[in-house]
């Protein structure tokens, strides 16, 4: 939506134009109605995933995945909201910033449920270095993560001509958002080396491996993007990479005994 131009296609919420739940004839949002309304409609599909998850977590009987397999139903819900106050606030960036930051923690969540429903992982156990290591790729990570979406929110694409933008020199947002993104690739050097040396666990040397490589490759977008003055399909390759990384850091996670969603068993 942010990168058409389209979040305000629908200028109102829940319905798409004043009286009516769908786009209509004559709006002065043109083309735009309709990619924000497809956007809308998603909502439904993704809820009828998470239900369909739901209920079979529930034939599995056990209270936890139960209680986790719900989390995807309640921020859907939680998203569609935050949609709506998203265009009824004309896009201000901090909704717009908390409604992607809700979307990566349920994908942390949907990573770990799918990580359950595969028979989790059996390993053996890490030595402190590399658990704690771990943590630190796992925190700088969602630190890259968040100095990106203020990086977007700072840069030109607001998704509305009349969207406001976070009131922030976005070359020095993008210079935090490097200096961050080249401290998170040489730690997952570092880990790469240490792995090598002290790490039991093949499984966790490829996962950091294909983290490294899916790294360099969003870092080469991201300086791409922005030599190329940020145009929006570099820009969307971007976010999608993001989401990408940030999956593959889930996964990295996951290796560490005491990670939080570890603890779904």
């Amino acid at each position: 939506m942010r990168l058409t131009g389209s979040g305000l296609g629908c200028p109102t919420w829940p319905d798409c134009a004043p009286g009516s739940l769908i786009p209509v004839a004559g709006q002065v949002e043109g083309f735009h109605k309709f990619i924000e309304f497809g956007n809308r409609l998603l909502t439904f599909v993704v809820f009828g995933v998470a239900l369909a998850l739901l209920i079979v977590a529930i034939g599995h009987k056990k209270r936890k995945i139960i209680v986790w397999s719900s989390l995807p139903v309640i921020g859907t819900i939680l998203q569609a909201i935050l949609g709506g106050i998203t265009v009824l606030t004309g896009l201000n960036p901090f909704t717009v910033m908390a409604h992607f930051l809700l979307s990566i923690v349920l994908v942390a969540i949907s990573v770990k449920i799918h990580d359950y429903f595969n028979n989790g992982k059996n390993l053996n156990a890490l030595s402190t270095l590399v658990d704690n290591y771990i943590k630190a790729i796992t925190f700088i990570g969602f630190v890259v993560i968040v100095l990106g979406t203020i990086t977007t929110g700072a840069g030109p694409h607001s998704g509305d001509e009349i969207a406001s933008r976070f009131d922030l020199d976005i070359r020095v947002i993008a210079w935090l958002h490097a200096d961050s993104v080249l401290l998170f690739l040489g730690l997952l050097i570092g880990l790469r080396i240490i792995s090598q040396v002290d790490a039991k666990s093949k499984q966790l040397k490829q996962t950091a491996n294909a983290l490294l490589l899916i790294s360099i490759i969003q870092g080469v977008i991201g300086y791409s993007q922005w030599f190329a003055n940020l145009p929006w399909l570099l820009v969307s390759f971007h976010v999608l990479g993001a989401v990408i990384t940030w999956i593959w850091i889930v996964k990295l996670s996951l290796f560490s005994e005491n990670s939080f969603l570890k603890r779904l068993k």
